[in-house]
């Protein structure tokens, strides 16, 4: 199985909890502290976008949280090779309660042969699923 060696990519709830603190966030800051961490340009858009809509911080805020991780996250921008593995899962959603930015996620692991550390434990029962999952929590 792949994913199950060197870095992970983070899905938007487990980065979340890192920079809010939340159960879990040692998790992904051992990930991140080994240098091991990535995350896709379309889940950086997805944390941005709750954190400022949550109302609890202004854009600043967070671009310059996300910013600091620069050295530690590297931040993979959205190609065809992830939108087609992305599809596949998005047409499989449903039943998963899968999003479209946990679609990108997947995809991400699957074309970096990573793992994924996540908030989201019915992750690891998903079928056909050739990544590893991390549950953070």
């Amino acid at each position: 199985m792949r994913g199950s060696g060197g870095g992970v990519v983070l899905d938007a709830s487990a980065l979340i909890a890192f920079l809010r603190a939340e159960p879990g966030h040692l998790r992904v800051a051992e990930a991140l502290e080994a240098g091991a961490g990535a995350v896709s340009a379309v889940t950086r858009t997805e944390v941005l976008g709750k954190l400022v809509g949550s109302g609890s911080y202004t854009e600043g805020e967070v671009r310059g949280a996300l910013e600091a991780l620069t050295d530690v996250l590297e931040v993979v921008p959205f190609d065809l090779e992830q939108s087609d593995l992305a599809a596949f899962w998005y047409a499989r959603r449903r039943p998963y309660n899968l999003s479209l930015g946990d679609c990108v996620c997947l995809a991400l692991a699957e074309a970096r042969g990573l793992g994924v550390l996540t908030a989201e434990r019915a992750w690891a029962g998903l079928p056909n699923l050739r990544v590893a999952v991390h549950p953070v929590r």
